[in-house]
């Protein structure tokens, strides 16, 4: 009986310290580094579900605060999401804003690094319309620290900061219309690892992008509201 209850105790203890926060990374950064060299061609593949469709890695992702509840378009939002490891493999996070850092010396040499996007999701909950803007990381095992391994039951924060922007005419005429717009607010994330393939020709680069299958679990939204741009 000792010893079970020996082995319990030390089970619990296990999952307490598996279970914390490793970190907070800081997208607010508005001039991060970007690539020199930077391709012209794209190709790759796109997560999806249905049949077939099997991913390792899980991940619960939470908007946890927004600085207002209350944004005109145009307008820049900063955002705190947390992104908890669920699942039983290990996640690895790019952990840097300057995907510059990454790019090699050598124009002809070939590099792999990671890029997740972050995005921030506005929907509309009678149309279920939706509109996203994005933060982005990058990160490479060639440049020691600019990833993070989450652990089962691990998770990071992370702070990003970007405008509310939509092109889609449907927004500004509803928002208008409305003024203001109530929506609902989550966060959500995307993963991939990318191959930049140089050429003789710098116009000729490509780049290519494989997607990591992600099955993600989005925490409660927020409830904001969206006004019009405002005239300068």
């Amino acid at each position: 009986m000792r010893f079970v209850l020996l082995a319990g105790a030390a089970f619990f203890a296990t999952s307490l310290v598996a279970a914390q926060e490793i970190g907070w990374l800081d997208l607010t950064d508005t001039h991060p580094r970007d690539r020199i060299r930077v391709p012209h061609s794209f190709g790759g593949s796109l997560c999806g579900g249905g049949a077939g469709f099997t991913s390792n890695i899980e991940i619960i992702i939470t908007l946890v605060s927004l600085d207002k509840v209350s944004y005109s378009l145009g307008e820049e939002v900063t955002y705190e999401v947390k992104i908890q490891n669920s699942g039983k493999e290990t996640v690895e996070i790019p952990w840097t804003p300057h995907s510059g850092d990454l790019e090699p010396a050598d124009a002809s040499k070939s590099y792999t690094y990671l890029h997740a996007t972050i995005s921030l999701d506005f929907t509309e909950p009678d149309s279920n319309r939706s509109f996203s803007v994005y933060a982005n990381s990058y990160g490479s095992s060639e440049l020691p620290g600019s990833t993070r391994k989450l652990l089962p039951g691990e998770w990071i924060c992370v702070r990003a900061r970007q405008k509310v922007e939509t092109y889609e005419e449907w927004w500004g005429s509803k928002i208008k219309d409305s003024s203001p717009l109530k929506v609902r607010v989550s966060a959500g994330l995307m993963l991939n690892k990318v191959t930049y393939s140089p050429a003789e020709k710098s116009d000729s680069a490509m780049e290519g992008y494989v997607c990591i299958p992600v099955n993600t679990k989005v925490g409660a939204p927020l409830d904001v509201v969206l006004w019009p741009a405002t005239s300068k």
